[in-house]
């Protein structure tokens, strides 16, 4: 969803979706058997198989620490548990690893695909406007906080000080904003009924296919682990 984060050959996108939610149920279902970590960590590795080790390896360090100091909270809030931080920690990792494929994705390729399968067009256009201002809404917050700086405002901690200097202005850009890109949709004839074509369909490729038979593969050896005699602790 923001540009550092994207990979030059992305999942086919509904893959993507999928593999994301699915990461998310099996990490909630697995967390308290010793499969639900061996599961999040072969998400993780099966995603630097497939183009996303740039992603994934950029994302490592966060992810430690967000493991870390979450599990470390949760072991003194369950009196000193280790099994109840450790579950605890499959389900916070289960939900990092499931953002990998989201945050790796062009928001124009899950539109065009989502097009292609005949979804409504205010559905397709809103989701294409919204995850594209994402980075341009941190972009924005960036620039107010320089104008700030240069104008000598260092903290924000005060109310009169943080309406004034931050979200005043703040407000007035996203404004502007929103009228262009309200102008920009109108002047490019964007409809929401009517004939339109995808001249750079998604197509779907081997390697796809070959990465969702493999994650399906991971998912229902997980599921199945339980009843095979991984004990639940």
């Amino acid at each position: 969803m923001t540009d550092r984060f994207h990979v030059k050959k992305p999942l086919y996108p509904i893959f993507s979706i999928a593999a994301a939610a699915l990461t998310l149920i099996g990490a909630l279902l697995l967390a308290r058997t010793i499969w639900g970590t061996v599961f999040v960590a072969g998400v993780y590795l099966l995603l630097c198989c497939f183009g996303y080790a740039r992603t994934c390896l950029r994302l490592l360090p966060f992810l430690l620490v967000y493991l870390g100091v979450f599990s470390l909270i949760f072991y003194f809030a369950g009196g000193r548990n280790a099994v109840f931080a450790w579950q605890m920690g499959n389900r916070l990792a289960g939900v990092a690893v499931a953002a990998i494929p989201g945050l790796s994705l062009p928001p124009v390729h899950l539109v065009r695909s989502l097009t292609s399968f005949n979804c409504p067009r205010l559905l397709t256009l809103g989701m294409l406007i919204t995850m594209s201002f994402i980075p341009v809404l941190s972009a924005e917050i960036r620039q107010v906080k320089n104008a700030m700086r240069t104008r000598g405002v260092t903290s924000v901690l005060s109310p009169v000080l943080f309406y004034r200097a931050f979200l005043i202005p703040l407000l007035v850009r996203l404004v502007n904003i929103s009228d262009t890109l309200a102008l920009s949709v109108e002047t490019r004839g964007f409809t929401a009924g009517g004939a339109f074509t995808v001249y750079h369909p998604v197509s779907l490729k081997s390697r796809d296919v070959c990465f969702g038979v493999l994650f399906l593969v991971l998912f229902l050896g997980g599921i199945a682990a339980p009843a095979l005699g991984v004990a639940v602790l």
